[in-house]
């Protein structure tokens, strides 16, 4: 008697509009659809997009604040005047460089600062998915392609686009580039050289979240335990927590 071949499962379509809420509301019914269908690059084009546009966008916008553009520029300026006490440069070197390269309002600050926007959340969508597949891999021997896990790091960069939101306002409210909803909003006069300051900025809300979310899809993908994938991805971030704090490294996340 012939055995009838099981008929593989009906994935219910999901619209990007459908994506997107479900990141908040429903990320493990969002990140199994991921596992269950092909390849989509829209999960990840689509998020860069909407990341880059909005920084964009909330960039000129505190740019068009004098306050807050002046406080911009005294941070640029205090790099410099290191680099003078360090001997790497002249002041007059480091004159002339601030004004034509890194000064707020000028052509090449905005175009350095368009170009990040673009450039600086598609390079961290790619390094952090090689992470978590290489994770995926070698912790929990896990087989899922590593395009897919690009996936899950696209999606969840929505949370990124909310948090640039909050943290533009926040600052426009308290007056200062450095405000952000982290422990360093209760630093009174923050201090962008203060390891300790910079380690209480790490502590993020938006941080916790988007490394939650981001466990469901890994979990998801990998077909492994939530918690046991959550442990693992937290242990990362605290490691690169400790590397870029102890090395200076202003780089958000």
């Amino acid at each position: 008697m012939d055995e009838q071949q099981a008929a593989p499962p009906q994935v219910k379509p999901m619209s990007f509009s459908e994506k997107l809420t479900n990141v908040f509301a429903s990320p493990g019914e969002l990140f199994e659809h991921v596992r269950l269908t092909p390849k989509t690059n829209s999960n990840w084009v689509v998020p860069w997009i909407i990341f880059a546009v909005v920084a964009i966008i909330l960039g000129q916008l505190v740019m068009s604040n004098a306050s807050l553009a002046d406080q911009i520029g005294v941070m640029v300026k205090k790099g410099f005047d290191k680099q003078v006490q360090e001997g790497k440069m002249s002041q007059d070197q480091a004159d002339r460089t601030f004004e034509q390269f890194a000064k707020p309002g000028s052509a090449m600050f905005t175009i350095s600062q368009i170009g990040g926007a673009v450039l600086g959340p598609l390079i961290m969508i790619f390094v952090v998915g090689l992470v978590y597949w290489l994770l995926g891999k070698t912790a929990m021997k896990a087989t899922s392609p590593s395009m897919k896990v690009v996936e899950v790091v696209g999606l969840t960069l929505f949370i990124g686009v909310l948090e640039q939101i909050v943290t533009t306002l926040l600052m426009f409210a308290m007056d200062s580039v450095t405000a952000s909803p982290s422990l360093g909003i209760f630093v009174s006069n923050y201090d962008m050289e203060n390891k300790f300051h910079h380690a209480l900025a790490k502590v993020n809300i938006f941080t916790f979240w988007s490394l939650a979310v981001v466990s469901v899809g890994l979990s998801k993908l990998f077909q492994r335990d939530f918690p046991k994938v959550l442990v693992l991805v937290v242990a990362l971030w605290i490691l690169w927590s400790v590397v870029t704090v102890v090395a200076g490294i202003r780089i958000a996340g």
